[in-house]
């Protein structure tokens, strides 16, 4: 920035030292005001924008230190920077000079390449400041503009996940209210046929629907999970009480799990946790009947749940083939196995899995035993 664009004023009741000052500043093509008194340098300050002050200390009426501290104080003039003018060099002058504000002083009588060197650094300092200041507000202006972005983008979001869960809540109570009149016309069948033919025919058939009102609470749920949307229900419950609830359902029901064995292991120690007892028994059921579902004619469910430290961990492992290679590092996650990869059954309950335990605040992993089999583990605080 050329010279002839910065204002500077200068302060003194001596028109002699003011036309020695002027005159030093006008050969570099500085713009010059001045004022004889502390009170018209004030009013001056009002009606003007000044880039530098070079004041004298020892004036008539208000002295130099007052004078700086009333234009400091002032919010449209308190960036402008003060050298005092003095012939007062002695120690305490020159810190009462500092503590009113001023930026630098140079004393009487002055060096005129001196005082032009102080002039110009604190007039680069003063425009770097503002440069700094500019860049800070628009880099604030940006800042804010994103962040309106961002939460206008964020509430889309929020209201298309709302929309998603809606559109899957209904889409669960259509499809229900269909499945409940074909569970009914199955029962009608069987009453009224009860031969080989028949039975296999509305048993598929059950299958078949039950699979279905299965898929549609699953998504509802993944859904609901994802979006936050789903209302935990913790309660203590015991992880042994648990394990023990889900292994006599999965006996009672022998038409599915025959050929299964069950293997617990734990000491006595009930180890309570702090959860949705629905959905963690959701977890282990789903796990046990994935291992059930795709191991071979005779199943051995192992299932160790011990504490280590604050943590509760349960280890559901079976004697299976384990988890293909191309399906283990993504089997807890939802819609990321490849078409080809995908193993119907495992990735929408191991997926919940996950959602379930992390609304937990707990852990889910899925691994191989080196022995062979596939194998979960859960991990929850201990309460």
């Amino acid at each position: 920035m050329q010279n002839e664009n910065y204002k500077i004023l200068i302060v003194d009741d001596l028109p002699k030292n003011i036309m020695v000052l002027g005159n030093n500043l006008m050969n570099q093509n500085y713009q010059i005001a001045y004022a004889m008194s502390g009170l018209e340098a004030i009013e001056l300050t009002k009606t003007n924008d000044f880039d530098l002050i070079l004041l004298d200390i020892m004036m008539s009426g208000m002295d130099g230190y007052e004078t700086c501290t009333k234009i400091l104080s002032e919010p449209k003039t308190a960036h402008i920077p003060i050298i005092f003018i003095t012939a007062k060099n002695d120690y305490e002058s020159i810190v009462k000079g500092f503590e009113t504000g001023a930026k630098d002083y140079v004393t009487k009588p002055f060096n005129s390449s001196e005082l032009l060197a102080r002039v110009r650094t604190h007039l680069e300092l003063k425009r770097s400041r503002e440069k700094l200041e500019y860049l800070n507000k628009s880099l604030e202006q940006k800042v804010a503009e994103r962040t309106e972005q961002l939460s206008i983008a964020n509430e889309k979001l929020k209201q298309l996940d709302s929309a998603k869960s809606s559109f899957l809540g209904i889409i669960s109570h259509e499809i229900r209210t269909p499945l409940n009149g074909i569970f009914g016309s199955v029962e009608m069948l069987n009453d009224i046929h009860s031969d080989e033919e028949t039975t296999d025919l509305t048993q598929m058939i059950s299958e078949s629907a039950e699979r279905l009102l299965s898929f549609s609470e699953l998504s509802t749920l993944i859904t609901e999970l994802n979006i936050d949307r789903y209302k935990l229900n913790k309660t203590p419950v015991s992880i042994k009480e648990l394990v023990n609830i889900v292994k006599q359902e999965k006996q009672l029901n022998s038409s599915v799990h025959t050929n299964v064995e069950f293997v617990v292991e734990g000491d006595d120690d009930a180890y309570y946790i702090d959860v949705d007892k629905k959905l963690v028994k959701k977890i282990i059921s789903d796990i046990i009947d994935n291992s059930i579902k795709y191991c071979s004619n005779s199943v051995k469910i192992t299932i160790k749940y011990e504490r280590i430290d604050d943590y509760i961990h349960l280890h559901i492992s079976d004697n299976g083939k384990g988890f293909p290679d191309n399906v283990l590092p993504n089997v807890l996650e939802v819609f990321q196995a490849e078409s080809d990869n995908y193993v119907e059954g495992k990735g929408l309950n191991l997926a919940a899995a996950k959602l379930i335990m992390e609304a937990h605040q707990g852990e889910i992993e899925a691994y191989n035993l080196d022995s062979g089999g596939a194998a979960i583990r859960i991990s929850f605080k201990n309460v």
